[in-house]
């Protein structure tokens, strides 16, 4: 590990510090504020939020129970749970800058975390570039809420990278279009969800498109979801397979093909469905959408078995999470499960021992990030679920504060009271 000491004047200090600010960052951050603790963020980009703002992913995915910081993000921006309705990211945007305001959190924007600085098990410090170079923070409890588990890795921490042949989920680039007619309706969430059309099925029309090259081999769906008003489409269809996107270089490449990739989606689409001849590219992301890279390895490992199983567990602090096991193909078009269509989850649970790193003392993992397989990640992963894992480790962060202990000696119990005492169920 490089020396510091003689670059670097620490300045700030912190009770709670949350490495990444977007979807489960902003969860933990909020929440770890509202049980008292002083609490900063490190972001990388200019905007908090992540999939929820600049990551223009809609709609929101994952089932969730009432009253967790997904419930409340959702009402704020006015979208019901499962509505399958995309929400408004600028709206989101100002919401979320809000709520963080209000908090008095300071968020240091535009840093890319460097190293650690640890002394034993514990660290003391992050490493982080700025304008005028190289910052130190300092702070009590630390959580990795990055998505790629740049915190954790950094810290020494054991992880793992994708399935067994090394490969990840494809890279996309969501967007969203406009001036489609206002009477179509179609809409396309999944593999099963087909529509009649003039000129034939939607889905076997997208199998046909890719085979015969009018859509890139990687796409063999167009997936496409209700905007914010009915003349909008918010479409998921993009797909950069083999791509790295720990690697700076990989993902530049990828992102060149996958916006080239937009305009024959959109090609498609204008030929193929009758009122969407007018179509345009109204927005999209602001850089390659990852869905996996790094999982950090915790005290319990979650398992794709358990999703199916809907398994529940002592030391719960996300209830009744569900989403499928949404692997898209890393190596092909369309689902990497084997009879094309993704495994449906049962009500899980997710338990405050995924959320424990086995190296480091003052460390928490939330997100994306956290302590499952592969095929396990494919579920928990999706934004509302990720927001309210945030929320729990926001919980464990301010506890283990104010009790003085290290996450694996706090009473999980004690972040389960808090969270029932907002009105979470926890136990159904």
């Amino acid at each position: 590990m490089i020396d510091y000491k003689a670059k670097i004047e620490c300045k700030a200090s912190y009770d709670v510090v949350v490495a990444g600010g977007g979807v489960s960052g902003i969860g933990a951050a909020i929440e770890c504020a509202r049980q008292g603790a002083r609490v900063a963020i490190i972001e990388r980009n200019g905007i908090l939020g992540g999939g929820f703002t600049s990551g223009h992913v809609a709609p929101p995915l994952g089932s969730f129970t009432p009253n967790t910081m997904a419930d409340e993000l959702l009402k704020k921006v006015g979208v019901e749970n499962g509505s399958g309705q995309s929400h408004d990211f600028e709206k989101m945007k100002i919401i979320i800058s809000k709520m963080v305001a209000d908090e008095n959190i300071d968020v240091f924007y535009g840093c890319s975390l460097v190293d650690v600085v640890k002394k034993d098990k514990n660290i003391t410090h992050l490493i982080f570039s700025t304008q005028s170079g190289l910052k130190a923070i300092e702070g009590k409890i630390f959580i990795d809420c990055t998505g790629d588990g740049v915190l954790s890795y950094l810290a020494g921490e054991k992880v793992e990278y994708g399935r067994d042949d090394g490969l990840v989920q494809p890279v996309s680039i969501m967007f969203t279009v406009e001036n489609v007619h206002p009477d179509q309706h179609i809409v396309c969430y999944h593999e099963e969800m087909d529509t009649v059309l003039e000129n034939g099925n939607y889905l076997a029309l997208c199998r046909e498109a890719c085979k015969n090259g009018t859509l890139p081999p990687t796409v063999n769906i167009v997936r496409l979801y209700r905007g914010v008003v009915p003349t909008e489409r918010m479409v998921n269809a993009t797909q950069a397979n083999g791509v790295n996107p720990l690697c700076p270089v990989q993902a530049g490449k990828a992102q060149a093909l996958l916006r080239e990739q937009m305009e024959q989606v959109v090609d498609f689409l204008k030929t193929t469905v009758k009122g969407f001849e007018n179509i345009r590219i109204k927005n999209s992301t602001e850089g390659i959408g990852v869905r996996e890279s790094r999982r950090v390895m915790g005290e319990y490992v979650m398992t794709a078995q358990d999703l199916l199983d809907g398994k529940k567990h002592h030391d719960v602090v996300v209830h009744n999470a569900a989403f499928c096991i949404d692997i898209h193909n890393p190596s092909g078009a369309g689902q990497s499960e084997q009879d094309g269509c993704p495994k449906q989850s049962q009500p899980y649970d997710v338990p405050y021992r995924a959320l424990l790193p086995t190296v480091t003392d003052n460390l928490l993992v939330a997100g994306r990030c956290i302590s499952g397989t592969h095929r396990a990640h494919a579920s928990y992963r999706v934004m509302n679920i990720c927001v309210n894992i945030g929320q729990a480790a926001g919980i464990a962060g301010a506890l283990c504060v104010k009790e003085n202990v290290i996450p694996r000696k706090l009473d999980y119990k004690k972040i389960q009271k808090v969270l029932t005492d907002k009105g979470v169920e926890l136990f159904n």
